[in-house]
């Protein structure tokens, strides 16, 4: 009768000498990825990584009559404050035309914070 091989099985020293070696794989990927992050992080504060597109998101639509009147503003005070043309935002409003992208981010700005808004175009102009 043949002898049949035992199959080897990993006694308690193996498997002790296996776990640090795995152990250590994961600190390499982890120190890697840390190193990556850093190198980002300092691309960023130089200005010199590469931006995010951000164009090819939309934009959401904003209640214009409900942004105006929350402001407690006229079509016209509206408009001469935030650089709007009285003809645009009257179209706006009655549903003739939508803001186009470039209008509607304006007009997201001016909703999540007109006191910023105003702050800026007073200390830019």
């Amino acid at each position: 009768m043949a002898k049949t091989a035992k199959t080897a099985r990993p006694d308690k020293h193996t498997a002790e000498i296996s776990a640090p070696q795995t152990s250590q794989t994961s600190q390499s990927r982890e120190a890697a990825r840390d190193a990556q992050a850093l190198q980002q992080m300092e691309a960023d504060i130089a200005g010199t990584a590469p931006l995010e597109t951000v164009a090819s998101r939309e934009v959401p639509m904003v209640d214009v009559v409900r942004l105006r009147k929350s402001l407690g503003m006229s079509q016209e005070r509206f408009c001469s404050h935030f650089g709007f043309r009285l003809g645009s935002v009257r179209n706006w409003e009655q549903g003739r035309r939508l803001p186009e992208r470039p209008a509607r981010i304006l007009l997201r700005m001016i909703e999540d914070d007109p006191e910023r808004v105003e702050r800026f175009l007073r200390e830019a102009y």
